[in-house]
């Protein structure tokens, strides 16, 4: 039963909340008028430039020309770019740029249809500095390209400089170096995008290995579908630069030009996603199965490497690449395979973990002249003999062990410590009272009275007072007190009091008395803050956030970009529903009430007013609902709520306890934009104080169950209202 002060607490929320969606539904009413144009159709114009030299002085690049090749042909494959709305320059100079981009201002406003929205793309691979770009030596200031772009008449201009020193231009107008974030774009966006390989003091690199620019090599790649984190089919111009961003710190940081960040500058004005590529409508498609895992090296028959990403465990992936016969090799810790397929014309190809061949050994000779078979994963990175077996690890602290008597290297089966135990590999059992650490791959098991932290793969059991750290990713299982950490992607579970964290794709369950954190969740995480990216699954806690859930969100408070089943007091959905509402019945001639939640489920939360005796009283309720479009234009509705609410003599007052149970069935018409209005049925069941039981709370016929006259009556009701 509900008491008066549960009452009264329901009553403030419902009114706090009745004003927030109040503001809420005010702005967006301005939004829906703004948004009412129709969408326009899209025509995307690019300029596309290369050039390898940079004047006296400058070393000669000698990927500017493949580079602006790679983009030319995504972009006009998966990017909407028409040949005849693209100009191509290799070699270019100071003269011809200026000049391919006056001829745009020409092929613009010949375009120029009402309806028609317009595009332009300028990419640009050579040399620059802080001043400006130097095509063949001769400059072209930042401030000079970004006033020629501004005469092109077209509604979003996105410049993307592979170049040293390019960050110049995004720091210009304020563009700071920052992590991975771009502001969302819609269709109806306006404005600019300016992405730069490099920061303003920092070289642009490009690689023998890859044939090609770091920056742009992975730009690429993502346009092609390794940045579609979403799934959806489509790679925006946030995944995009995300992707491009991490690919290339991630193979610079170590590089003989040291780390290079990609910045940005954005002034764009709009909601929704600026979709830069689209692989839905393209045939010739390499789909990646989820089982398949690490890091992926994509070349075609002329061995040219034309895509490179590393693959999380549990994603599903699609390349828009030329049709093909394609050699895919995949790289993980201390493995190696590779396969061969042909993607067609129509239908494509399917790439899964049966199609790879495991190339494990290799003949080489050792100095002493001994042929050995060395893994060649271990070969590629220029490495050692295949390693010794240990089979018994004991140490007090490392290096005073056994394995130290055979080098320090080995593959231990059982390691033993006291305050440390350290192994090159573990396949086994590893003990230690302190720390056990294991710089490559652990299969089987490590228990530690402080921490567990493993370099490589996980496969297996961690179990520790204090933490795991697992650097390689895991399969298996993380316990410990007081945290558990993956690096990689991670199969199992993930149990401990204090948090969970996972950096990239997990399939299990998140376990913790406090937080747990992961990119990517296919399965649940239940504790008392639960932080994600994307989930599949559940997220059950206090206080739950994430971007796209596809399942429940069980909690408190909710906060999501997107999610089906949001189930809390309070559940903030971006892409969701918010609606305020205002009926009679046959209880209260005048209630009011807010519903908010995914576009499928809510939670309502409503107040109403009945005259009683010589005064009124106040009906306060909270219940959940599920909400189902009818039709193609979603222009009908039906909702079905059920709710708990109770009655006080005044508002705000306590009042003698009483619960009232409604079921509602609401059939809605939409008679404009954000305005429709609805009614319906209900099946009510009261349970009156046994010191009044007011048998006058609804003019409907009654019926009762139980004895006595405080016993729960029923009755069918009815309703009409509007919503905003």
């Amino acid at each position: 039963m509900m008491s008066g002060s549960t009452a009264r607490r329901w009553g403030r929320v419902a009114c706090v909340l009745a004003m927030w969606v109040l503001g809420v539904w005010m702005r967006e009413a301005h939004a829906a008028r703004r948004d009412e144009a129709p969408d326009a159709t899209l025509r995307r114009f690019a300029l596309i430039a290369g050039s390898s030299e940079g004047g006296p002085g400058r070393e000669r690049l000698r990927y500017a020309g493949s580079d602006a090749l790679a983009m030319s042909r995504v972009l006009q494959e998966l990017g909407g770019v028409a040949s005849a709305d693209q100009v191509l320059l290799l070699e270019a100079d100071r003269g011809a740029l200026l000049a391919a981009l006056e001829r745009l201002v020409t092929l613009v406003e010949a375009a120029a249809v009402p309806g028609l929205r317009r595009e332009l793309v300028v990419y640009y691979s050579g040399h620059s500095d802080a001043d400006g770009l130097l095509p063949r030596g001769e400059r072209v200031s930042y401030d000079d390209l970004r006033k020629r772009m501004s005469r092109v008449p077209v509604d979003v201009r996105i410049a993307i400089l592979d170049s040293c020193g390019s960050g110049a231009l995004t720091r210009y107008k304020g563009g700071l170096r920052r992590p991975s974030f771009l502001t969302d774009a819609s269709a109806q966006v306006r404005g600019h995008a300016y992405l730069a390989s490099s920061s303003a003091d920092e070289v642009a690199q490009e690689s023998d290995t890859i044939g090609a620019s770091f920056f742009t090599h992975f730009l690429v790649t993502g346009l092609r579908g390794a940045a579609d984190t979403s799934g959806d089919g489509r790679v925006t111009l946030h995944e995009a630069y995300q992707f491009a961003f991490h690919e290339t710190l991630a193979r610079t940081e170590r590089s003989q030009g040291g780390p290079q960040h990609a910045a940005y500058d954005i002034q764009l004005a709009g909601s929704g996603e600026l979709v830069m590529t689209d692989l839905r409508g393209s045939s010739a498609r390499l789909g990646i199965a989820e089982e398949v895992h690490g890091r992926l090296f994509v070349r075609d028959w002329g061995n040219q490497l034309v895509a490179e990403l590393r693959k999380p465990l549990g994603r599903r992936l699609s390349l828009g690449l030329e049709p093909g016969r394609y050699h895919v090799t995949l790289e993980r810790p201390s493995q190696r395979f590779e396969a061969e397929l042909v993607v067609g014309v129509k239908g494509g190809a399917e790439l899964r973990v049966g199609d790879f061949v495991p190339v494990t050994l290799t003949r080489t000779v050792s100095r002493g002249g001994v042929v050995t078979d060395v893994p060649l994963a271990q070969e590629s990175s220029g490495a050692r003999e295949d390693l010794p077996s240990v089979p018994v690890n004991l140490s007090l602290v490392p290096p005073l062990s056994t394995t130290s008597l055979w080098g320090g290297g080995g593959l231990n089966h059982l390691a033993l410590g006291g305050l440390a135990v350290r192994s090159f590999q573990l396949r086994g059992v590893g003990v230690a009272g302190g720390l056990g650490w294991v710089d490559g791959t652990m299969e089987g098991a490590q228990v530690a009275g402080i921490a567990n932290v493993t370099g490589g793969e996980v496969l297996g059991l961690q179990l520790a007072v204090g933490g795991n750290l697992a650097f390689g990713g895991a399969t298996g299982a993380q316990m410990a007190a007081v945290v558990n950490y993956s690096e990689r992607a991670f199969s199992g579970l993930q149990l401990s009091v204090v948090g969970n964290r996972a950096d990239e794709q997990m399939q299990g369950s998140q376990l913790a008395v406090g937080v747990n954190m992961v990119e990517r969740l296919t399965g649940a995480q239940v504790g008392l803050f639960n932080l994600a990216g994307s989930v599949s699954g559940a997220q059950v806690g206090f206080i739950n956030v994430a971007g796209n859930v596809k399942g429940v969100q069980l909690g408190l408070i909710n906060i999501a970009d997107d999610v089906s089943v949001p189930i809390g007091l309070l559940s903030l959905v971006r892409k969701g529903r918010i609606a305020f509402e205002i009926w009679a019945d046959e209880v209260s001639p005048l209630s009011v009430g807010v519903k908010y939640g995914s576009r499928t489920v809510h939670v309502i939360a409503s107040a109403g007013v009945s005259p009683w005796k010589d005064s009124w009283r106040t009906f306060k309720s909270l219940g959940v609902g599920v909400h189902l479009p009818v039709g193609a234009a979603d222009r009908y509705y039906v909702d079905l709520d059920l709710s708990l609410g109770g009655w006080t003599p005044q508002l705000f007052e306590e009042g003698m306890p009483n619960n009232l149970y409604r079921l509602r069935a609401s059939f809605g018409w939409e008679l404009k934009r954000r305005f429709a209005v609805f009614g319906g049925l209900s099946l009510n069941a009261y349970k009156p104080p046994e010191e009044d039981p007011d048998e006058d709370v609804t003019w409907m016929p009654q019926w009762q169950t139980g004895r006595g006259a405080s016993g729960t009556r029923m009755w069918p009701g009815l309703f009409l209202g509007v919503r905003i």
